[in-house]
């Protein structure tokens, strides 16, 4: 081992001296032999820059090219502490070679920052891209750290040659400790150089089209595979099932607790090997002793699993069991039982829950504490325990009627639980914790939910209360089917009516990355829900505010604290909770929207970075706020919009007008070139915020038509509907001009106010082009003969339409209330501009006026 350090070591060295020599020599091409990868495409894969493996280092890297040719492939390569991989793109999850860093012989300089990755049967020649190849030196940096790996696995459980059929090729594949390996062959597997590896935690086994096929599922794509008979299959089968399992279980956890003798016992009966717990009794239980305690309720005994509930064991609460053990607890709890009286491993069910009931709920075996029935000396003497390490005393103090909350007197630390904190007594504090009563407290005795499972629901029984959400197979059913503390539940997401087959459905995301879907077709009772799990799990300051929402959760978020951000979306309202205050930011108003992994909304508020996450639940939060963001092929309320509510394509369109075409003879009534304003208007309707409107890439009457042709085919027009538009030109046959002008004013409140404010921003436009028509010929009269149609989707043919549009240009004051427009000077100024404040290390405000 020592001898390969120093020559690896003198390899780097020759690295370096060959990169800083041979950097500007001439390009030259080695020839290598293409090496067979398996493109393992993801399917839905969410971008991320979380790394779920210890990566040293990661970034752009290009390949050895195919067989002589002068382009190399750009690959995304990532070196941890085993592997090299290297994946087609940043995104996908699945790599497309893996060489195991036990097989790398030597890193070898080849000038031109390009280097050779030498391993027991080939060589891998990559290069960088920067010209002082930095890339490549701190891979050779890296890499003298991480080579000393063992080669082959020590735990395969399961090995074998499968078929994958998608893409189809044949696999030998392995599986090690949590892990599916993929590689080309058995040799391959022997010289260290592997496709991939698929994380088994998140993983699924079902069984595929025909007898000899089964799939592996995972949130980023389905792997299929075939073997030779059904037998075989059935083995794997039962093989990858254990290693989701085994995954997905915490053993180690069961082998820290038992190393206390007492807590190899079950507490109740005395069965060996206990894998439950009362996390507020403190006790180890079997299986059916935990389900006597489940009939107990939760305000009475909180039953966790060692192995299936692996995010309930903080360092903490597993230090209360060592500490404590079954022994000591046994000491306060069944301190009194007698021999007739005690549980044996045997006992039958009613004998179990009736002693169990006895030994807990009536307390009838346990060492009442000598303060019993003296309230305050209780109150003191919790006081007192909590700041020292004896969490016997405590745990009888909480059993025999201390007020958990009773004032400490010290109004900086009030309560037992924050005294414990000060005092750095973190056990006792979890042990206050797991016994404290949650004001917000939900019980749902009445209610019955279905989950999905695959294709079909099922009827479960489900409960929230005492943080945590269970459902259960019936309401009789005391074994619990699934499911998790509502902290652990990081986003509830509301869909569509009928969008699973009822008509009423929401999922829940946990922190592990496992989707719930819960459906009825009783709107009321899924309400309720949603708004008793939105009270579990949203902080108080937001969930006051939120009323009704179609999503909601926490994100890790920059500006959050500690990098957490809570978010409720309604609407086009996303209401963020960041630190002590509730912001609401209207999706449409967004001034721009990037998502490239992390999502970057910049509003009038700032920017608000949402970073990248790989588990579902970010997904659905890119496709909801992309979706509320505003659409080109919506209404005008479904827009994306300026501050001031008027759709951006308009704004933009009209701006530039003002800018470059008020002067233009014919402004509106000369046609752009057509393929010019179908490719603009595309260009909108895909993102309008990201369009930048220049003189020299668009002329005046390209975007006017552009607008013109905007206004006509968008869905249900300026007027909001035909039947609103036959209000309009009907209004128009009035006599009376007071009349007229009163009726165009009830008309134009009764508009959605994006309507209003785009009407309110057109006409206001044609005011400023009307009034310079002695150069560009649009007068009132030509502006509404060309809008007229426009706005009312009508052929021209009836002029009531452009007679509305000439009056309402006529009228612009009055109609929408609005004071006289500041006279113009002879240079027909189109902008006014004054100061309005200024104050010694103050930005200057600076009001706008357009007219």
């Amino acid at each position: 081992m020592a001898l390969k350090q120093e020559e690896l070591l003198r390899d780097i060295q020759k690295c370096f001296n060959n990169l800083n020599v041979e950097e500007d020599k001439k390009e030259t091409v080695i020839l290598r032999e293409r090496e067979d990868s398996i493109d393992i495409r993801c399917t839905g894969f969410p971008d991320f820059t979380e790394d779920f493996r210890q990566i040293v280092k990661a970034g752009w890297l290009e390949k050895t090219p195919p067989k002589g040719g002068k382009i190399y492939q750009r690959r995304w390569v990532q070196l941890d502490s085993e592997y090299l991989r290297y994946f087609q793109t940043i995104k996908e999850v699945y790599s497309k070679r893996m060489v195991s860093l036990g097989s790398v012989d030597k890193v070898v300089s080849v000038g031109d920052s390009r280097f050779e990755l030498h391993s027991q049967s080939r060589t891998f020649l990559f290069r960088a891209e920067s010209t002082r190849a930095y890339l490549s030196i701190y891979f050779f940096l890296t890499l003298q750290n991480v080579y000393y790996t063992s080669l082959l696995f020590v735990n395969i459980s399961f090995e074998g040659y499968m078929e994958m059929l998608s893409p189809r090729t044949k696999v030998y594949t392995l599986i090690n400790k949590d892990k599916l390996f993929l590689f080309r062959s058995h040799e391959e597997y022997f010289q260290g150089v592997g496709i991939t590896d698929i994380d088994m935690r998140m993983a699924n086994v079902r069984d595929g089209e025909n007898k000899r096929s089964f799939t592996l599922t995972t949130p980023y794509r389905a792997f299929s595979f075939m073997v030779d008979s059904e037998s075989e299959k059935q083995r794997w089968s039962e093989a990858l099932k254990e290693c989701v399992s085994r995954a997905l279980s915490c053993d180690g956890l069961c082998e820290s607790i038992w190393r206390v003798p007492s807590n190899r016992m079950c507490a109740d009966c005395s069965s060996s090997m206990p894998e439950w717990a009362s996390v507020n009794l403190c006790v180890l239980l079997c299986e059916k002793c935990a389900g006597a305690h489940r009939s107990l309720g939760q305000n009475v005994s909180k039953v966790r699993s060692l192995k299936l509930d692996e995010r309930v064991w903080t360092d903490d609460l597993i230090r209360v069991f060592l500490l404590l053990g079954n022994g000591k607890a046994n000491q306060f709890w069944g301190a009194n039982i007698p021999p007739s009286e005690s549980l044996c491993s045997s006992a039958h069910s009613e004998q179990r829950l009736e002693h169990i009931t006895a030994k807990y709920k009536d307390g009838k075996y346990r060492k009442y504490h000598t303060l019993y029935g003296q309230q305050e000396a209780l109150n003191r003497a919790l006081c007192s325990a909590v700041q020292s390490g004896d969490l016997l005393e405590t745990l009888s103090l909480l059993n025999c009627g201390v007020d958990i909350n009773c004032n400490t007197g010290i109004p900086e630390f009030p309560t037992p639980l924050s005294l414990a904190k000060r005092s750095g007594q973190t056990v006792q504090a979890e042990l206050l914790m797991q016994n404290l009563n949650s004001g917000a407290q939900i019980h749902t005795q009445n209610r019955n939910v279905h989950m999905f499972r695959c294709t079909d629901f099922s009827q479960r029984w489900c409960s929230l209360g005492d943080g945590m959400f269970s459902y259960f197979k019936s309401e009789q059913s005391h074994h619990k089917c699934g499911g998790m503390k509502t902290s652990e539940i990081i986003c509830l997401s509301v869909n569509s009516p009928g969008k699973h087959g009822y008509e009423h459905t929401f999922e829940l995301y946990s922190e592990e990355g496992r989707v719930y879907l819960f459906g009825s077709d009783d709107g009321s009772i899924i309400k309720n829900w949603i708004q008793a799990i939105a009270m579990a799990v949203l902080p108080p300051a937001l969930f006051d505010v939120c009323g009704t929402c179609d999503r909601l959760g926490r994100l890790r978020c920059t500006e959050g604290n500690h990098g957490i951000g809570w978010f409720c979306l309604s609407g086009f309202k996303l209401q963020v909770l960041l630190e002590d205050n509730v912001q609401i930011i209207d999706l449409r108003k967004l001034l721009t929207l990037s998502d490239a992994g992390s999502m970057v909304l910049v509003w009038r508020g700032g920017p608000l970075h949402l970073l990248a996450d790989r588990r579902p639940h970010f997904v659905g939060w890119q496709t909801f706020i992309q979706q509320r963001s505003g659409a080109g092929d919506q209404p005008l309320s479904q827009q994306q919009l300026t501050d001031l509510g008027v759709p951006v394509i308009i704004d933009r369109c009209l701006d530039h007008v003002t800018r470059y075409g008020l002067m233009s003879s014919g402004i509106y009534r000369k046609n752009g070139v057509n393929s010019h304003v179908t490719k603009l208007l595309e260009r909108f309707q895909n993102d309008a915020r990201s369009v930048t409107l220049l003189e020299s890439d668009y002329s005046v009457d390209d975007v006017a038509s552009t607008l013109k042709r905007f206004l006509r085919e968008v869905k249900d027009g300026v007027f909001n509907g035909q039947e609103n538009n036959d209000n309009w030109l009907r209004a128009a046959g009035l006599e009376n001009r007071a009349e007229k002008i009163k009726r165009y004013q009830i008309l134009l409140s009764n508009l959605p106010d994006v309507n209003r404010e785009t009407l309110k921003a057109l006409i206001h436009h044609l005011v400023c082009v009307q009034h310079l028509s002695d150069e560009n010929q649009m007068t009132i009269r030509n502006l509404g003969i060309v809008f007229g149609p426009t706005l009312f989707h009508t052929d021209g043919t009836d002029v009531t339409g452009s007679q509305v549009v000439e009056e309402l240009i006529q009228n612009y004051c009055s109609i929408f209330n609005v004071s006289q427009p500041l006279s113009r000077t002879p240079s027909s100024t189109i902008c006014a501009v004054y100061l309005e404040k200024k104050t010694e290390g103050a930005e200057v405000l600076v009001q706008v006026f357009r007219f």
